[in-house]
């Protein structure tokens, strides 16, 4: 489960508010005798422009708050990361995926981030922390699908987003199967498993309610693609 953090929208449609944040922290860190939450914060505006300039102690301190396992950076201009040069960014999230190890971090990779992704993966003399992934994302987030899916960087775990939903989900993992088969057959260095990532199509628009997380469109991904076969063990 994911969520939006960007400090000047929060609480405002799809970015959770102070009660809800701390409602999910609970959940995260299993308290109040439920099963525990696996939860991702995709970090936009202020909260991501203070990984990529480095500030440890703010994602430290989100950490504690929220428990999240994962940690998604939307650097992008639909997300307003200000700007930003890619060796300085590189060396401020290797600073923060450094120092918490337990954390799995996610750039969203897509035009916008090709050249920070090339610093913190393909810099020989600095290799990337073995907790930083990817997340191929064509439409930075805005939730339409690529004409072609990317092809999956050797050797880096990744997922896939972009306008996947009920509608289009087992459309889709075909496509995608098909770009990680042509991605080449380099044996070990060929990531095992993916993940897929959506948001806008498994929301709904409601005339009192407006536009709402619709959990009976999760149901029906989730019985899609358990369906499908593309799921192992």
């Amino acid at each position: 489960w994911g969520v939006l953090l960007r400090p000047d929208r929060q609480g405002q449609p799809r970015y959770a508010g102070p009660e809800v944040l701390k409602k999910l922290g609970c959940l995260a860190r299993g308290e109040g005798g439920r099963d525990t939450l696996r939860l991702a914060c995709h970090l936009c505006g202020d909260d991501c422009r203070r990984v990529i300039r480095g500030d440890v102690d703010r994602v430290r301190h989100l950490h504690g708050l929220l428990g999240f396992g994962r940690l998604q950076l939307n650097p992008t201009k639909a997300n307003d990361p200000g700007g930003w040069e890619p060796a300085a960014a590189a060396e401020g999230v290797r600073a923060v995926a450094t120092a918490l190890p337990e954390v799995e971090f996610i750039l969203q990779l897509n035009e916008e981030t090709q050249a920070l992704f090339e610093r913190l993966f393909h810099d020989p003399s600095c290799p990337a922390p073995t907790n930083l992934v990817v997340l191929l994302d064509a439409s930075c987030g805005l939730g339409k699908v690529p004409d072609a899916w990317a092809r999956p960087p050797e050797g880096v775990r990744c997922g896939f987003a972009g306008g996947l939903g009920p509608d289009t989900v087992l459309a889709q993992l075909d496509a995608i199967a098909a770009a990680c088969k042509d991605s080449g057959s380099s044996g070990s260095d060929m990531p095992q498993s993916v993940w897929i990532d959506m948001e806008s199509g498994i929301r709904s628009q409601e005339s009192d309610r407006g536009d709402i997380f619709d959990l009976e469109r999760v149901r029906k991904v989730v019985k899609l693609i358990r369906g499908s076969g593309f799921l192992k063990g």
